[in-house]
């Protein structure tokens, strides 16, 4: 029986100087990194952005939402959780064994104007969104400053 470490399908990823991998994406003025550790169960994600926001979406069928730990650390946003494995009570003799089990833990880095103090997170049908609001542009706009006498 061989065992996958990994999602099925390929992506692009640079290494940095360490052996932490990184995959930057750009959205418009917002960019976020995938910051990921190899684990045996790396969720995959899709990330968009919409005109108020932008969402990070994870793959996490099987997984109870009370399992589910989404936490802000400064400029990064990190999913934590465990896939526990279905299998039934006793002995079990696997011929065959694709599905993948175990901890996980994503974590994306965001560069840009989010306001990482107002996301929220909800998980249905196996899909976990956490949406993270925009923060209005400061630079680049004008703004008249009165001038007063004395």
């Amino acid at each position: 029986m061989s065992q996958r470490s990994g999602s099925s399908h390929s992506r692009q990823r640079a290494v940095t100087g360490s052996d932490e991998h990184v995959e930057p994406r750009m959205f418009g003025s917002v960019m976020l990194l995938d910051l990921s550790s190899e684990t045996a169960y790396n969720p995959p994600s899709d990330v968009t952005e919409v005109d108020d926001s932008v969402r990070i979406l994870l793959e996490l069928p099987g997984v109870p939402a009370d399992t589910v730990q989404v936490t802000v650390r400064g400029d990064r946003i990190e999913v934590a959780g465990e896939k526990p494995p279905d299998f039934p009570k006793g002995e079990t003799s696997f011929l065959c064994l694709e599905r993948i089990f175990g901890k996980f833990c994503r974590t994306f880095e965001v560069v840009g104007p989010l306001n990482l103090g107002r996301i929220s997170a909800r998980q249905k049908d196996g899909i976990l969104v956490i949406t993270i609001p925009k923060m209005a542009e400061r630079r680049g706009t004008e703004r008249r400053i009165p001038v007063t006498e004395g």
